[in-house]
């Protein structure tokens, strides 16, 4: 009878915080010595309330932002964002060209295969914290 209880108490607390799903979570490879990497993922709210994405942090980062690239009037833009809401049901994808997390000033080189901890922080105090790999990725560019 016990071991049901033991079993659950050893779970990972807040593997999908408060409903929120993180998929995909990966740090493209960057060419050595760029001082600022992208992570992308996608978040699916699962739960029945709006969750609104406020902030990143990242392991073996100076600082980590939110940021939003697209085009306007043929201008490549690139600029911080302070917050994302996702409705019930919603994802949004962390992608090239779109919602991106910033990583600034690494603090050693990163090689495919490592791997980099992203905690993402909620209006609501939640947090959710994801382990993303270090993948070279083809853009098309």
């Amino acid at each position: 009878m016990r071991w049901p209880v033991l079993a659950m108490m050893l779970l990972p607390v807040g593997a999908m915080a408060d409903g929120i799903k993180v998929e995909n979570p990966v740090v493209p490879l960057a060419p050595p010595g760029v001082m600022a990497h992208a992570a992308y993922f996608t978040l699916t709210n699962q739960g029945p309330t709006a969750r609104q994405l406020v902030g990143v942090s990242a392991d073996g980062y100076g600082m980590a932002h939110i940021h939003k690239s697209e085009v306007q009037n043929d201008i490549a833009t690139m600029s911080a964002v302070d917050m994302i809401e996702i409705a019930p049901g919603q994802s949004v994808s962390f992608e090239h060209g779109g919602f991106h997390v910033m990583l600034m000033r690494p603090k050693s080189p990163l090689s495919e295969g490592d791997t980099v901890s992203l905690t993402l922080d909620f209006a609501d105090g939640g947090a959710e914290t994801v382990t993303a790999v270090v993948t070279r990725l083809d853009h098309g560019s």
